[in-house]
This record gives C-alpha cells, sequence and structure tokens, in this order.
C-alpha cells in the first residue's frame, strides 16, 4: 500500500506540473491533468497502475474526493445569486444548455441509427455536451479586462450551465443504468439512485448550514468544513454499502446537495470565506479525481475516434452557438450577446470530463464497446475542441468590442482633463505620508483610505477585501489554485474592478493624489497623469513600520521582503507589470536619500510645471 500511495503522489507532483504547463498556453488546467493521466495511466507508463484503481481503500478515498468536488458546483447553486441572474439570463442558459442536449442526442441518434449503436449511448453524449468550463473564458476576461454585455451575460451564466448540465446528465445516467440492468435491479432502484443522494446531501448540509453560520478563523472553518464533508460521505457510506441492495450512489451528487443546502443558509459573506480557505485544497482534490477518471482512459481510443469526434465538436458547437442566439433574441439582448455568447461557451473541459468518467464507469460492465467510444470521442475532443474553443472564444469577446473596457472603458473626451498624481510605494517608504504633504500644500483633495471608504459605500462586497488588497495572495499559488474551480470573478478581481471604477470618478472631478491601487495603471489612458514610486532602504524602511506606522515592534528583512512580494504580486497580476519597474512611472524618488521634504519640494515643482500653475 506504501508503495502504491507513493506512486499516487508523484502522479499528483507531476499532473499538477502538467496543469501549470498548459495553462501557460492559455488552455484549461484540468486538460492537462487529463493529458497526464491518460499517460501515466494502465495503458501507457503505468505510474498508476491497475492495482492501484482496484484498491478499496483507493476507492473509498476517491468517494469522500468526489463529495467533496461537489462543492465546485453546489456552493454556485444559491437562490439570491440566481435571482439576481434576472429573468434574461436563467432563459438564455436553458435554451442554450437544452437547445445543446437536444441537438447532440438527435445528431448522435441518427448516426447511431445507421451505425448500429445502441441510440441510449446518444443521450449520453448529449448530457456531457451540456456543461461549459468557464475557466477559460473567465481567464480571457481577467488577461483582457473585458467587460459589457457579453461579459455580464456570461459569468453568471457559467454556474447555471453546469447546474442544468448536471440535473439533465444525472437523470439521463440513471435512466441508461435501468434500462442496462433491466431485470437485475428492481424499478425502485432508478429514481432511488438520483433521489437518496439529493436527500442525504440536503440532510447533512442543513446540519452544515447551522455550524458554519457562526464566524470562525479560517483555520477553524477550514477544520470544520472537512469534518462535515467526512460525515456526509460517512452518511453516504452507510447507506451504499450496508442499506443498498448494490452500491450505486453518486458521490459527487451527495456534495452538490450537501454544498447547496448549507450554502443557502449562511451569509454570502461567510460563504466566500469559507471556499477561499477551502479551494486550495478542493483543487488538489480535482486534480486526484480527474487523474482517476482519465487514468483508465486508453489514449490509443483517441486515435480511433475519429468521425464520432468530429461530430461531437460542430454538434455542440452548433447546440451552444444557436442555442444562445434564440435565447438572446426572445429576451430582446443586446445585439453583441446574440451574436457572440455562444462563441464563449465553447470551452468544454471541466465538468464535462468528469461527467464523462462517471459514463464510462456506469457502462463499462455492461456495455464495455459502449464506453469506449465514449472515452475515445471525449478525450479526443477535450484536446481538439480546447484549442479551437479557447481561440474563437478570446475572438467573440475582441468582436464584441469589450477587451480593456473593465479598467479602461472607452469614453468621449469631455474638455482638458484636470492632472491627477498616483503614487505608487514601497511598504514603509513614507509614500502615504509624502502624499498628504504635497496635497495639502497643493490644496488639492488627497485618496488613500477615502478611497478604500468611497469603494466600499457604493459596493456589497465586504469593505475588508478594499482595506487589504494590496497585500492579500492575489496572484499568488493558493489563488492560481483557487482560480482553476470558479465559475466567476474572484472576490478579489470584483474588489478591484469597482475600485478601478471609483479611482476613474474621482480622476473626472478635478486635481488630485490618488495612493496604490494600481491607479497608475487604471488612469494610463489619461493624458494628464503623474506616475510617482516612492522607495526607500531597508534599515529606513523597518524604523519607519516601528517607529512611526507602530506595526510590530521588530520588523524583519523576511517580513519586509514578504509584503513587498505581495504587494509585487498584486501588481503583476492585475497589471501585468513589474511593480517598482521605472519604466511604469515618471519619476521614482528615494525618500531615504532625500527626505520626505525634498521629496514633496521635486514632486510640486514638477506638479506645477505641468500644469502651469504657480504655488500659492
Amino acid at each position: 500500500m506504501l508503495l502504491l500511495l507513493l506512486r499516487l503522489c508523484v502522479t499528483i507532483f507531476i499532473a499538477f506540473l502538467c496543469g501549470r504547463l498548459i495553462a501557460k498556453l492559455k488552455l484549461p488546467s484540468i486538460l492537462g491533468w487529463l493529458i497526464c493521466a491518460m499517460i501515466l495511466g494502465p495503458h501507457a507508463v503505468s505510474l498508476i497502475n491497475q492495482e492501484l484503481l482496484d484498491a478499496a481503500w483507493y476507492q473509498n478515498t476517491i468517494h469522500v474526493m468526489e463529495c467533496a468536488v461537489g462543492l465546485m458546483i453546489g456552493t454556485e447553486l444559491v437562490w439570491k445569486k440566481i435571482k439576481r441572474s434576472g429573468k434574461a439570463i436563467v432563459i438564455t442558459t436553458l435554451t442554450q444548455s437544452l437547445g445543446t442536449f437536444f441537438l447532440v442526442s438527435l445528431v448522435f441518434g441518427i448516426v447511431f441509427y445507421f451505425s448500429d449503436i445502441p441510440l441510449y449511448l446518444a443521450l449520453i453524449f448529449g448530457g456531457i455536451a451540456l456543461a461549459t468550463a468557464p475557466a477559460p473564458a473567465l481567464s480571457i476576461v481577467r488577461e483582457f479586462k473585458t467587460d459589457g454585455p457579453v461579459t455580464k451575460t456570461l459569468i453568471p451564466m457559467a454556474a447555471l450551465d453546469d447546474i442544468v448540465g448536471c440535473i439533465v446528465f444525472f437523470c439521463v445516467t440513471a435512466c441508461v443504468m435501468g434500462s442496462l440492468s433491466a431485470g437485475q435491479m428492481p424499478l425502485y432502484m432508478i429514481p432511488l439512485m438520483v433521489v437518496l443522494p439529493l436527500a442525504i446531501g440536503i440532510a447533512t448540509g442543513y446540519a452544515a448550514g447551522m455550524l458554519l453560520k457562526k464566524q470562525r478563523s479560517d483555520s477553524q472553518t477550514l477544520a470544520l468544513l472537512i469534518a462535515l464533508i467526512l460525515a456526509t460521505s460517512g452518511v453516504g457510506f452507510f447507506f451504499n454499502y450496508v442499506l443498498m441492495p448494490s452500491p450505486v450512489l453518486n458521490f459527487m451528487l451527495i456534495g452538490m446537495a450537501f454544498s447547496a443546502t448549507f450554502s443557502n443558509l449562511i451569509s454570502e459573506t461567510r460563504l466566500e470565506q469559507i471556499m477561499k480557505v477551502f479551494n486550495p485544497i478542493l483543487n488538489i482534490l480535482m486534480i486526484v479525481v480527474i487523474l482517476n477518471l482519465g487514468a483508465p482512459l486508453d489514449y490509443h481510443l483517441m486515435l480511433g475516434a475519429g468521425i464520432f469526434t468530429a461530430v461531437y465538436i460542430v454538434s455542440r458547437a452548433a447546440g451552444k452557438y444557436f442555442g444562445a442566439y434564440f435565447g438572446a433574441a426572445i429576451t430582446k439582448s443586446p445585439t453583441t450577446v446574440k451574436k457572440y455568447l455562444g462563441l464563449t461557451l465553447l470551452p468544454h473541459s471541466g465538468v464535462s470530463l468528469v461527467f464523462t468518467g462517471i459514463a464510462v464507469s456506469v457502462l463499462s460492465a455492461p456495455a464495455p464497446e459502449c464506453a469506449q467510444i465514449v472515452q475515445g470521442t471525449i478525450a479526443a475532443a477535450a484536446v481538439i475542441n480546447e484549442v479551437i474553443a479557447v481561440i474563437v472564444a478570446k475572438k467573440g469577446f475582441e468582436w464584441a468590442g469589450e477587451f480593456d473596457q473593465g479598467v479602461h472603458p472607452e469614453h468621449p473626451a469631455s474638455g482638458p482633463q484636470e492632472t491627477v498624481i498616483t503614487i505608487s510605494r514601497q511598504h514603509g517608504s513614507g509614500g502615504r505620508e509624502i502624499g498628504k504633504l504635497l496635497a495639502k500644500q497643493l490644496h488639492i483633495p488627497f485618496y488613500d483610505q477615502e478611497l478604500i471608504d468611497l469603494a466600499a459605500q457604493s459596493s456589497e462586497i465586504d469593505p475588508s477585501y478594499f482595506q487589504t488588497a494590496e497585500e492579500s495572495d492575489v496572484g499568488g499559488l493558493l489563488h492560481e489554485l483557487s482560480a482553476n474551480l470558479r465559475h466567476d470573478l474572484s472576490v478579489e478581481e470584483k474588489a478591484f474592478l469597482h475600485q478601478a471604477k471609483v479611482i476613474r470618478e474621482v480622476a473626472e472631478k478635478g486635481n488630485c493624489i490618488i495612493v496604490g491601487r494600481c491607479a497608475d495603471y487604471v488612469l494610463s489612458h489619461r493624458p494628464a497623469v503623474f506616475r510617482v514610486f516612492i522607495y526607500a532602504d531597508p534599515q529606513s524602511r523597518m524604523d519607519r513600520i516601528q517607529n512611526v506606522y507602530k506595526e510590530t515592534d521588530q520588523p524583519s528583512l523576511t517580513q519586509l521582503k514578504a509584503t513587498d512580494e505581495k504587494r509585487s504580486s498584486y501588481y503583476r497580476y492585475f497589471t501585468g507589470k513589474n511593480f517598482g519597474n521605472a519604466e511604469n512611472y515618471d519619476i521614482c524618488l528615494s525618500s531615504s536619500a532625500l527626505g520626505m521634504e525634498e521629496c514633496v519640494r521635486i514632486l510640486k515643482e514638477h506638479y506645477l510645471d505641468m500644469t502651469g500653475k504657480t504655488t500659492s
């Protein structure tokens, strides 16, 4: 067992690296995990061998992980969020999801009829085709700062789409299982395969909601959630192996019902905290689940998939595009939504691969030939479709005119623009104090904490996210791990976009000084911006942190570097540039070498030259 466990750990590490490599190519990490699973599985390198896949301890562990992975979808099933999405988005989600299901099922039904292949397999393909992978489209939204009707429709639709997909897929799977086991399984077991996991999840989820309501620290929250997932899985094991005539329960469905229930019983802020601490772990669990689903796939089947793969890719693309077009038309959505929303829905590898694994496990014993068709077709489609779909999705946003609109929206100039001074600074360099002194001498508004207050007042986002934004873990490894699982922008990303809007608004009001918050980047399209960077030597910074800021009694160089790295990571994530690089600024000043008053004098003199004003 120890050797098998070591093999599994090595495989997880390799899959993680493959996912990161694939992500660098702007493709979903899950595609890298799938390819890695097939290469390292029993049909190739055999690092994951059949002995491991058949081990009872391994299968039980996977069931627990599947229950946890259910949180990826269940936590999006929040009634308040669905209501906020609006009728138009709900209708368009239904038309493109169900339209895809019916079209793919119909096309494959015709193909399979003439190929003498069981027609129920067409419904399996239709159920798999519903799901949309939000990660590739959201990565485009983040990278190109898109905003507009298409972006605003896509983001809430991503979660709704997977919810519809899960309902349809699990219903189809239950019916197919019942059909294949006719005479071997009691009739009542068919609806029970769907109803019982939901009932277990709802019951345990209600208890979890009562326990998770209370605000706790991150570590306490994480420990409690893990305990609740284990307890929920335990209930599932009891029913599956003790009370049921045969083990047929789907643990992912249990996890979805469990998380959907507790998500509706707690506040959205609390839910955000829970998922923020759990998402990095969830990402690792997702890697293992995908490895488990991908390892049994025979890569040789991909080479023989041929016409089925082409039919699947084309019919699914047609269903998504025309379904979205029809839904947008009947809800009178903007023209860009009608024309281009369907293009952004084409990325597929995500929940669909989970569905594929489930379908293969259902078909392997009673219909192994059908299982091989599903394996080869979807595995080949996952690789081919994602490369094409990411390019097409990017063009969809571009043709809709939504590139760079999240931070730099196009707007007509309204006469001469006032001069804005933006001050970026190293922690402890005194940049904030220099900004205050300069604003006082120039008699212009100063925005630092004031900007946070304005952003918090005009948003439902927890004010703490604005307060600690620059020292958050955005752009770090944990944030990167979480990004693979989200159906929406993270709260930090939402906070940044809202803060950028507030920055633009205060800049329009007149001359002012804005400290931090990537204001130099947010206002980079304005001609009258004076971009300043303040830095200092490490000892001066540590002295200021201890004696002026009173943050800690004995600040260390390690702490200073950690803060610098967080601030740099935040800046790089949202701007694509390096924090402190002289090319990003108009002037860089050392407060330790020049002194505070000299820095203020230099900046004041330059500002007066820029504006043509005289000192008062």
